[in-house]
């Protein structure tokens, strides 16, 4: 099995300068040798689009689903983000959204705020890639 990363905001506004770490991993993705999650959460935070605006970001959700997997934010698991807030305390949705999909997908997370998914989850601190 490949490594799976789920990207935060961060991770996709890195894409779009063309951090070379991300572009090292979108080349990973491209060969089979790494899988993306790109929740739609994290999308709706730094989309702008038009124009050829985020061609990078555009490419990156173009990929087959097997090299990038988009998840939607659906009920159940809007109950279980709501749930996870009550328990940790941090507030913002997509983060804790997020950190959940580390979980379920056995993955590392790629992230420009570490503490902002620590503050979900202590446990994930070694699945944490800061770019």
């Amino acid at each position: 099995m490949v490594p799976a990363f789920v990207l935060d905001s961060g991770a996709l506004i890195a894409l779009e300068r063309a951090a070379p770490a991300m572009t090292a991993l979108l080349l990973r993705v491209r060969s089979g040798h790494a899988r993306l999650v790109v929740p739609d959460a994290v999308l709706a935070q730094v989309w702008r689009g038009g124009s050829g605006r985020q061609a990078r970001i555009a490419a990156l959700l173009g990929l087959q689903r097997k090299q990038c997997e988009r998840v939607a934010l659906e009920t159940d698991t809007a109950k279980r983000i709501g749930m996870r807030i009550h328990d940790c305390g941090h507030a913002d949705v997509v983060d804790v959204h997020v950190a959940l999909l580390v979980g379920e997908h056995r993955a590392a997370v790629i992230t420009s705020d570490r503490d902002d998914i620590l503050a979900v989850d202590s446990n994930l601190k070694d699945r944490i890639v800061e770019v």
